[in-house]
């Protein structure tokens, strides 16, 4: 399930012997659900950025990566198979994940950090999905042009998508749990117009019904189990 968030994901073991574009990639932000293949076992390691956190580690607008992924020597460090490499020797997962945060961490001091006024729109959104995003270009005090171009480019997403998939992960923190709920009360509470327009909503970001993603759900809150 989406959640406006990039990530960056390496294999490890389970692929074919190389330096292939397809073993570290950067993921972008996406604004739909996706099919995640669990056929062959496969070590990967990897990175879940928070909303926003993902520009210091990337050369290119994050807008760019929406609903894609690439390579992750194209658009971070031309040195990714090296990376690739030294975590491969590496073996065990404890110096995997020191190796990865050393990365991250020499990155982190070289990027800038984004713009603080787009952080705040980001926390803004986040704490009531439903709001205006007038009011809250309006909060920014920029234009509206500005403000649509310097979100996307940050988040990766427009505001309003943003805001739409926020809305949704707090429908699927409604719905995660064990407990009876009632679909029409889960619709009200996150500013639904009824439960039609919140079930047509889910439907279009999920593939699946909420009713769907109760019988499916899994441990992990964003994952379902499809069984062909």
């Amino acid at each position: 399930m989406p959640d406006g968030t990039a990530s960056m994901l390496i294999v490890l073991e389970g692929a074919t012997p190389g330096h292939s574009d397809d073993l570290a990639i950067i993921a972008g932000p996406r604004s739909s659900s996706s099919l995640i293949g669990a056929s062959e076992a496969r070590t990967i390691i990897g990175v879940q950025f928070t909303s926003r956190g993902a520009g210091p580690w990337i050369n290119v607008p994050l807008s760019e990566l929406a609903n894609t992924h690439a390579p992750l020597r194209d658009v971070a460090d031309p040195a990714a198979p090296v990376l690739r490499e030294r975590l491969l020797a590496s073996g065990a997962a404890e110096h995997r994940l020191d190796l990865l945060e050393e990365w991250l961490t020499l990155r982190l001091l070289r990027q800038p950090s984004g713009t603080e006024a787009i952080a705040w729109a980001v926390r803004a959104i986040e704490r009531r999905p439903q709001v205006h995003i007038g009011d809250v270009a309006e909060g920014v005090g920029r234009s509206w042009r500005w403000f649509v171009e310097r979100f996307s480019r940050e988040v990766g997403l427009t505001p309003k998508v943003f805001s739409r998939l926020c809305r949704f992960q707090n429908a699927i923190a409604c719905l995660h749990g064990d407990r009876e709920i009632d679909l029409a009360d889960v619709a009200v509470s996150l500013g639904y117009f009824d439960q039609a327009h919140f079930a047509h909503d889910f439907h279009t970001i999920a593939g699946i019904t909420p009713t769907a993603y109760r019988a499916r759900r899994t441990v992990h809150r964003n994952h379902v189990a499809i069984v062909a």
